[in-house]
């Protein structure tokens, strides 16, 4: 099993969710009646039985890198696990035609994302040509060497989600996949909101495992002892502003209410961003320390949400201009939008501006980040 380590690239995944630039501008918005938000359409029928490939036993001449993505895409879509290419330039090392032959692949998933289940090219001199070896991510093939011993299964984003974070400190967490559909991009996007911002998750190299890298602190240990805090701190301050008689409308209503009015936006993120606390990113921020930027304010949410049993989200996008994170949350049976950054200080619940917006009324001034408008339709309905 292939493992991903402590990458540049797996800080990123964590700077994009929630340690980036967020606004905290609050441009005007009037309040409108809320229709129903639309409910996506289903996930695709599960299938542990893939179609058989369909051979492309030819011999492919290849003159340029061009030509080489056109074959390998069409390889891709139909899971051929081998091809032969003959080059024209007969004099081009292994080496050579394996860089080529590689840069037409990444060429292809660049641009077509879901075909990245094709995460390895192995290439050697064959008899007729360059024997060029596919590997495809096992949950497209239907695990045809077995599941992985003690592996937890997964038929959509939000099992994904949930498995990472009910294995926090395990550095690997072997998963089989049961919908063939998934995307990988979708996947890995859903994993970041695990971790509560101090641990970053991700596939490993054949998605046959969730890997976790410690996010800010340089052990794993700090960054659980982290999670750890944080956790108590929500769950002491749900006790203090919740109660058992509240319906989700009342809790949420109290949840807002405690964040806005004792959360400021702490303005060393613009002023002296050097000085301001990681904290400040996390719901330690709003729940210990009384000051945050978005990240912290939609975390402390969310985390809140958790402890009353109301499902929550992490959004991440745009908003004046600017990164921005806010939330959506599930109220009177349909899920809504929330954003405690644009509406801290607001004590009166009558000045609230953005709490259980439609989606078309949060998206006047909120615009989704990559991939996200999806990725909340598919983890909502769920």
């Amino acid at each position: 099993m292939r493992r991903i380590g402590k990458t540049a690239a797996a800080l990123a995944i964590l700077s994009a969710m929630c340690l980036s630039g967020c606004s905290q501008a609050q441009p005007g918005a009037e309040d409108t009646s809320s229709p129903s938000l639309v409910t996506p359409s289903p996930s695709p029928i599960q299938s542990e039985t893939p179609t058989p490939p369909d051979p492309m036993d030819e011999v492919y001449p290849v003159d340029t890198q061009e030509d080489a993505a056109k074959i390998l895409e069409q390889a891709y879509e139909g899971l051929v696990q081998e091809l032969t290419f003959r080059f024209a330039q007969e004099d081009l090392s292994l080496q050579d035609r394996s860089i080529l032959l590689q840069n037409a692949s990444n060429q292809v998933l660049s641009v077509r994302p879901e075909l990245k289940y094709a995460y390895a090219l192995e290439c050697a001199d064959g008899a007729e040509g360059t024997v060029c070896k596919i590997s495809y991510m096992p949950y497209k093939l239907g695990y045809p060497d077995g599941v992985p011993e003690g592996a937890v299964e997964i038929h959509n984003l939000a099992e994904l989600v949930a498995a990472a974070d009910n294995a926090l400190g395990a550095e690997e967490i072997p998963i089989v996949i049961r919908d063939p559909e998934l995307l990988v991009d979708d996947m890995q996007r859903a994993l970041q909101q695990a971790g509560y911002s101090y641990v970053v998750y991700t596939l490993n190299s054949d998605a046959t495992a969730i890997c976790a890298s410690p996010g800010v602190s340089e052990t794993m240990e700090q960054n659980l002892e982290a999670v750890q805090e944080v956790q108590r701190l929500a769950k002491e301050t749900a006790e203090k502003i919740l109660t058992d008689t509240m319906d989700d409308e009342e809790k949420l209503r109290a949840i807002y209410g405690f964040i806005v009015e004792n959360t400021t936006y702490d303005y060393r993120y613009y002023q002296a961003p050097d000085t301001m606390p990681y904290e400040s990113r996390t719901a330690f921020g709003p729940l210990q320390n009384g000051t945050a930027i978005c990240g912290g304010f939609s975390w402390a949410f969310r985390m809140l949400c958790e402890e009353a049993g109301i499902p929550c989200w992490n959004v991440t996008g745009t908003g004046a201009g600017e990164e921005h994170m806010w939330n959506c949350a599930l109220i009177d049976g349909a899920y809504r939008y929330f954003d405690t950054t644009w509406d801290a200080g607001r004590a009166d619940e009558s000045q609230w501006r953005y709490f259980a917006r439609t989606e078309e009324e949060i998206s006047q001034d909120h615009f989704w980040g990559v991939g996200q408008q999806e990725l909340i339709h598919a983890l909502t309905q769920q």
